[in-house]
């Protein structure tokens, strides 16, 4: 099980860094940097740092109008991703992958 959660670690890594990169093409490296500010931000809010915490709060509440979408979908999309790896890499109380032909959950194209 721990080789399978490496797995999809590393595919959700890959997935972030696709989007990423597909983030700065389509809408430019500005809303890239706001979105990396942002996520790692995050991370360290979660992990306890009030200092950190704060800054996300306020670099939240000062999103322009034109900046707002654009992160908030950079977002809803990974999480989007990292289900559809997520679901690729599960298994099943039998032990079988889900994405073996007849099993219940749906098999990744």
């Amino acid at each position: 099980m721990n080789e399978q959660y490496s797995a999809l670690r590393s595919n959700v890594s890959m997935l972030g860094k696709v989007l990423g990169e597909t983030i700065k093409d389509a809408l430019g490296e500005h809303i890239l940097e706001r979105v990396e500010t942002i996520r790692k931000l995050s991370k360290s809010s979660r992990a306890g740092n009030d200092a950190n915490r704060q800054e996300l709060l306020t670099t939240l509440q000062n999103l322009s109008n034109d900046e707002l979408l654009p992160v908030a979908r950079a977002f809803s999309q990974f999480l989007n991703l990292a289900n559809t790896a997520e679901q690729y890499h599960s298994i099943s109380p039998k032990g079988e992958a889900a994405s073996k032909p007849g099993s219940d959950r749906p098999h990744p194209a």
